[in-house]
């Protein structure tokens, strides 16, 4: 999935990825050049990677101490769902609307890819897909402002859900996707925000669920 992006592109990602399936583990410090020798590359990419999920509230840069892993507390959950709901439906919506013939293949095809990924089941393929879904889904919207707004908190609700969910809630998370997509790529954009609103209430219950008791 990476061979056709910049360096800088594959870092971020690299990054993202780690973050989020806590293979860098909430709290932990770490340096740019432990960053780029793990990833296996340059100082630059991993620097710009580093800023840009700082501001995306993922990573912390602190003198002397160098780059720290954002914490993770259960309540802030909901409180990115709040943030997301509805810059979700407009985005679901905007898409199933103007989205391309492209792209409509697209998301058949990362639909069907979700569909082996659950059955495996292999968590950490479907959140690599999920990332697709959004980004092809913030691309057919035709609004960029939407989408630089959404796509961390879509991050940050992919790292609690792995945290707190994951493997057990694989497939009825699958599947909830599945639908959004399928509404989307048939062009059907009240059933795309009825679907993403469906999605958004799944969620929701997890966090609630998350805010009752340990998991």
């Amino acid at each position: 999935m990476t061979g056709d992006l910049s360096q800088s592109a594959q870092a971020y990602r690299q990054l993202e990825e780690a973050i989020v399936t806590l293979k860098l583990k909430p709290g932990e410090a770490v340096t740019e050049v432990a960053l780029a020798q793990r990833f296996g590359l340059g100082r630059t990419p991993i620097r710009e990677a580093v800023l840009r999920l700082s501001l995306e509230g993922l990573l912390s840069i602190r003198p002397r101490l160098g780059v720290i892993v954002a914490e993770m507390n259960p309540a802030d959950f909901i409180k990115v769902l709040d943030a997301r709901h509805a810059l979700e439906r407009l985005v679901a919506g905007s898409a199933a609307r103007l989205a391309s013939q492209d792209e409509r293949r697209t998301l058949e095809q990362i639909a069907e890819d979700m569909r082996d990924a659950g059955s495996v089941p292999d968590v950490e393929e479907y959140l690599r897909l999920d990332k697709a879904f959004d980004e092809v889904v913030a691309q057919a919207a035709c609004n960029p402002f939407a989408a630089k707004a959404l796509a961390p908190l879509q991050t940050h609700s992919r790292r609690f859900w792995y945290r707190h969910f994951g493997r057990a809630d694989l497939n009825p998370a699958a599947w909830s996707h599945l639908e959004v997509m399928q509404a989307i790529a048939n062009g059907d954009e009240g059933e795309a925000m009825e679907q993403i609103e469906n999605l958004m209430l799944y969620l929701r219950r997890q966090a609630t669920a998350l805010m009752s008791g340990p998991r």
